[in-house]
């Protein structure tokens, strides 16, 4: 998706029957979903739209709605976008647009929504192979991190966390494909959230999108789940995995219905797990890693090293707590150190 900009600052002339002159500077992020529910209807005259390397200026008295429909540029597809190249097989960064990718209703307590949404029209939706995968919310600046061939153009669509109003989250929803159609079927799970200890009472938000996105890592939410089925974002049961029987399109959008005063959105990592085998590393900001894989086979333990080639493997410490369907170490990353998983 190509962010487009409007850029804006304001100039009144203190002048009770002329109307103020308006030179723009907005994220199209900001604007178009303001535009599509018909809010911004506001009279300017004087207008300079940025779109791309083109400057476009044109004066007016005609509400900003209909000069923006004259010149043409509200034309494109608005909403999320999905990173499959220069990434391994079976993954995907998906890339929930906070004004754009919502979810229409909710039951009593916001603990299941419904009828995902998208403003321009189209899903952001994603279809997977069967398999158990990974989801975690991921940041422009690990996912580079964790793969240094994603390119400028591609980093530059992965978001770090959303807001509503002001405070800032990273907590999302994924739904079954047939949510599009059936709007009794709830999210099939949430995740990175930021009550942990489930309840309605106990969210924690930010100030910022980074605070929220690196308490997300530090706390241990960004990949952890919840599934409708044992609670919605009021369950108690974390896990940090979900398995699909068979090959499944999901929906991906935030809990939120009325996205016009959002901004931001969250970037989910999913990645298939190779059951028994897979080693799953993400970093803990300031200077940690956390290290996952699954217990559904525990003859594999955790092994480090110094030297890759040497004989040198010992098991690791501390032993591994079990979270969900995951075994889990927390390690410091300083220094220089292999990790491996093998049979005694």
């Amino acid at each position: 998706m190509v962010r487009r900009e409007i850029r804006v600052s304001f100039l009144y002339l203190v002048r009770p029957t002329i109307e103020p002159y308006f030179v723009f500077w907005l994220n199209w992020g900001i604007l178009l979903p303001l535009l599509h529910q018909g809010l911004v209807k506001h009279r300017y005259k004087t207008m300079k739209l940025c779109s791309d390397s083109s400057v476009l200026e044109f004066r007016t008295s005609v509400s900003l709605v209909c000069a923006l429909c004259v010149v043409g540029l509200v034309c494109d597809a608005f909403g999320g976008s999905i990173i499959t190249s220069n990434l391994p097989p079976n993954t995907a960064i998906i890339n929930i647009d906070a004004r754009a990718d919502g979810s229409a209703t909710f039951n009593g307590d916001q603990s299941l929504w419904y009828a995902p949404f998208n403003t321009g029209g189209t899903l952001l939706e994603l279809t997977v192979p069967p398999g158990t995968y990974h989801f975690r919310a991921i940041d422009p600046a690990d996912a580079l991190t964790l793969f240094p061939s994603l390119t400028p153009v591609q980093t530059n669509q992965i978001y770090t966390a959303w807001t509503f109003n002001s405070p800032w989250a990273t907590d999302y929803l994924v739904f079954d494909g047939a949510a599009a159609t059936n709007k009794s079927l709830p999210q099939l799970f949430d995740g990175a959230f930021s009550n942990t200890n489930g309840g309605a009472n106990t969210w924690h938000f930010y100030a910022n999108p980074v605070d929220a996105y690196n308490a997300s890592i530090s706390n241990g939410f960004a990949s952890l789940l919840r599934t409708a089925a044992t609670g919605g974002r009021d369950s108690t049961n974390d896990i940090s995995a979900y398995a699909f029987a068979s090959t499944t399109t999901l929906i991906f959008a935030i809990s939120d219905n009325g996205l016009g005063d959002n901004a931001g959105g969250v970037s989910v990592l999913v990645s298939l797990l190779v059951p028994g085998k897979a080693l799953y590393i993400e970093q803990v900001p300031p200077s940690s890693v956390r290290l996952l894989w699954p217990t559904n086979d525990p003859a594999y333990g955790l092994q480090a090293s110094t030297n890759l080639t040497g004989p040198g493997w010992l098991p690791a410490a501390p032993s591994p707590t079990i979270v969900g369907t995951n075994n889990v170490v927390t390690n410091s990353a300083t220094g220089h150190r292999f990790y491996r998983l093998a049979k005694p």
